[in-house]
């Protein structure tokens, strides 16, 4: 796979995608380093439940939490033994140890919900269309996005909710997220700009399986085809998390599109196309990207970037030459004060290129 730089950046010799340089910040780096290695040490508990096939699992688990805490253990005395040193790039390299022992760590958590999103989709896209004011339908449509955002396995806080709740639905996340305004609420903004613009092509990086994607980016994808907007939706080259890979990207796809002509259609004659990012972890390096989606997205005019690891973690202060939506629920406490904000504040940055 040949890759390429993201056409729609700025200023690409100037890009960085990590929010934060580890080794230079001390204080991020002594609060990621330990909690980075708890989320590691966290599927050790769960690893034979998400891979009964494999008797082996806790063991496997185990060897890889002992690679990350080895190396953990040398970044504390030298920050350089990883370059560069971010969130990015840890989470990169556990995901890359998993994959050594599991085809897919959480294949079986993913399969699960997305089939109990999928018996709710017809039913969401039917709330959806009945919003007859197109102000309000948006809002509503961002709002299903960002609460579908919060079904995140990576986040201790969220794991905790969804491990004590077999009913925690899509409602249920849209009464935990905070109320408007938001923390960044350029949704007025966004919708102002719907009404007067029909953007020609989007190009959507998306994060979680199950509710996120079934339930939140799908309903907003749909919209934007009714209004002739060619879509491209990104998913991971490689297992990561609960995020969507490439080839379940597909798979969604056309089960949703089984309830709905619109996605049907849009499949059948090439406007929603899939592709995949390349990317090995749950951030997005905007510098290393398929030659294939770089040639598709070069003809965008919007750029969409979902969830904390691609939004937040990195390119949360990314310029583009096109309109941009970072969209993401700040689930972790820490990161959400470094950012003056609050665990389960919304960030919606709508931004025009200047």
């Amino acid at each position: 796979m040949t890759n390429r730089v993201c056409p729609l950046l700025k200023n690409p010799e100037q890009y960085t995608p990590d929010l934060q340089d580890l080794a230079r910040n001390e204080l991020a780096r002594n609060y990621w380093l330990p909690t980075l290695e708890r989320t590691v040490g966290n599927f050790v508990e769960k690893a034979q439940s998400l891979n009964p096939d494999n008797p082996k699992a806790t063991e496997h688990a185990k060897q890889c939490l002992q690679k990350f805490h080895n190396l953990i253990e040398k970044i504390k005395l030298e920050p350089r033994t990883l370059v560069p040193l971010s969130v990015r790039t840890l989470l990169e390299f556990n995901e890359e140890n998993l994959r050594v022992h599991f085809k897919d760590a959480w294949q079986t958590q993913k399969d699960t919900e997305s089939e109990q999103a999928l018996s709710q989709f017809s039913h969401r896209i039917s709330e959806i269309d009945s919003i007859s004011d197109f102000h309000e339908k948006w809002v509503e449509l961002a709002k299903g996005l960002l609460a579908g955002n919060v079904f995140d396995w990576g986040s201790a806080a969220v794991a905790n909710i969804l491990d004590s709740s077999s009913i925690f639905g899509l409602s249920h996340a849209m009464e935990t997220i905070e109320a408007r305004p938001w923390f960044i609420d350029d949704v007025d903004v966004f919708i102002q700009r719907l009404y007067s613009h029909n953007f020609n092509s989007a190009v959507i990086f998306v994060d979680n399986a199950g509710m996120d994607f079934i339930l939140g980016i799908l309903p907003f994808v749909r919209e934007l085809l009714t209004r002739g907007t060619r879509v491209i939706l990104s998913a991971n080259s490689y297992p990561s998390l609960n995020d969507v890979t490439y080839k379940e990207l597909n798979r969604y796809c056309r089960s949703a599109a089984k309830q709905c002509n619109i996605l049907k259609n849009a499949i059948n004659n090439g406007q929603l196309l899939t592709l995949e990012n390349g990317q090995k972890g749950p951030c997005l390096d905007l510098k290393n990207l398929p030659s294939e989606l770089c040639d598709l997205m070069a003809e965008s005019d919007l750029i969409i970037l979902e969830g904390m690891g691609r939004s937040i973690h990195t390119n949360l202060n990314t310029e583009f030459t096109v309109d941009s939506l970072r969209m993401a629920v700040l689930k972790n406490e820490w990161l959400a004060k470094s950012l003056g904000a609050h665990q389960f504040s919304v960030i919606f940055k709508y931004q025009r290129p200047a």
